[in-house]
């Protein structure tokens, strides 16, 4: 799949057998789908058929109030237009594993609903990682704030997780700060000591598993953080202090507390030795602002904060040439490929032969599946397009007489295992 390599079956067959680590889900428990196309649409896959049909359609097609046979027509027209895009192979190679078929014909959906998996029963869902040969998964998965601080927070067996940080600088009034003063028993009264607060829900998070920082401000800001003048995040966080009516308006470029902040946690991770994991390039859901999300905008905290290893996500699609340069050019830098075969799969194979012709092959990190905990199917689906796209990328590279066999399956393992194990240290 995705080349035409005499090479790839055999590469392919020795890649199956890896062990993988999954960089990057949103897994927060199990959890049950009682509709069988909601399954079937269920994560990104319902953004490629708004994209194709309209938001009204598709709520109407997921709407279980409706008959399935009566709701058949518009799903059949939306799954023709969606099956061949990244979604749709990830979608089709769980359903093959899950139900032996990946044609939802309406006779099949109406056998598929009888036998829908209850992901809410451990077994059900923790095959779905087993089949996918996971040894450890990074979950940025939002935990309680209060469990953190209290130390009670406990991850699923294989998870590590994530600091999540953008709550903690994209503040712009009284109330953003008080459930984090709540859950610690202290009242904030100055700057310095609302970032002693976030250090201490950092360290406790560390505690409960936390093996790296994650940032996801791309959704609604720029991430070119620029670097203010402490006077000039101190005058915007003392107003908020001073008139709890008092809110300072969220510009999406940017505001000098929330770039004043974001600094000041790179120094947390150098200090608790945990690495950055930022969103770049594709945002979920619909109608985003793209520019705003390209690697290139890091920069100057790439450059400031050299000490702090940066991983870089989903291959900044489509932004290749500034994801390479950053690799290239920051020895603190990796690339992240979570996400980026499930958004484009050649775009990926392209990203992988591109980057070990230009950086060292210990900076890339070969999978994340970016799924929550109602869809564990599509954690194998998209591991199964995963090292689809690596062995074609690698299978290519042999053909062309650039690497070796022996040399493919090396970097096969370094990529979907030895890399993030020592990026993570998750020994």
């Amino acid at each position: 799949m995705f080349t035409s390599s005499p090479t790839f079956p055999s590469l392919r067959k020795e890649i199956a057998e890896l062990t993988i680590i999954d960089c990057h889900e949103h897994v927060t428990g199990r959890f049950k789908t009682g509709d069988i196309v909601t399954f079937l649409l269920g994560s990104y896959l319902e953004h490629d058929a708004i994209s194709a049909v309209g938001e009204k359609t598709v709520d109407r097609v997921c709407d279980t109030s409706i008959g399935l046979a009566d709701r058949f027509p518009d799903f059949e027209r939306i799954w023709k237009t969606i099956r061949f895009a990244g979604y749709g192979i990830g979608t089709r190679r769980a359903l093959a594993h899950v139900f032996g078929s990946d044609e939802p014909t309406l006779a099949n959906l109406t056998e598929w609903q009888k036998r829908l998996p209850d992901f809410s029963e451990s077994t059900r869902f923790d095959a779905m990682v087993v089949d996918s040969r996971i040894e450890t998964s990074i979950s940025d998965n939002w935990p309680a704030i209060p469990e953190i601080a209290a130390g009670a927070y406990r991850p699923l067996p294989w998870q590590r997780i994530a600091i999540s940080v953008p709550q903690f600088h994209r503040i712009t009034r009284r109330a953003d700060i008080e459930p984090f003063e709540d859950a610690i028993g202290s009242t904030v009264t100055s700057l310095d000591e609302y970032i002693e607060l976030c250090g201490e829900i950092f360290l406790r998070w560390k505690n409960c598993g936390a093996v790296c920082l994650k940032d996801q401000s791309a959704y609604t800001r720029s991430i070119a953080y620029r670097m203010p003048a402490r006077d000039e995040a101190e005058r915007l966080f003392n107003a908020i202090l001073d008139d709890p009516r008092r809110a300072i308006e969220y510009d999406p470029a940017g505001s000098a507390l929330s770039d004043y902040l974001m600094h000041a946690f790179m120094r947390f991770a150098r200090k608790l030795d945990l690495p950055v994991q930022l969103h770049t390039g594709h945002m979920a859901g619909m109608r985003n602002d793209l520019v705003k999300t390209n690697a290139a905008g890091l920069r100057s905290l790439l450059e400031i904060h050299r000490d702090v290893r940066f991983d870089i996500f989903h291959a900044n699609w489509p932004y290749l040439g500034d994801l390479l340069f950053l690799g290239k050019n920051y020895d603190n830098v990796a690339l992240d490929m979570c996400w980026a075969y499930a958004i484009d799969p050649m775009y990926g194979k392209e990203t992988l032969k591109r980057a070990l012709l230009t950086i060292p092959a210990n900076k890339v990190h070969g999978f994340g599946s970016d799924v929550g905990g109602d869809v564990p199917h599509l954690i194998y689906g998209y591991s199964e397009v995963a090292r689809d796209v690596i062995a074609a990328a690698l299978s290519e590279l042999i053909d062309e007489k650039v690497i070796s066999a022996a040399d493919a399956f090396e970097l096969a393992v370094m990529w979907l295992y030895d890399n993030p194990k020592r990026f993570f240290r998750l020994e």
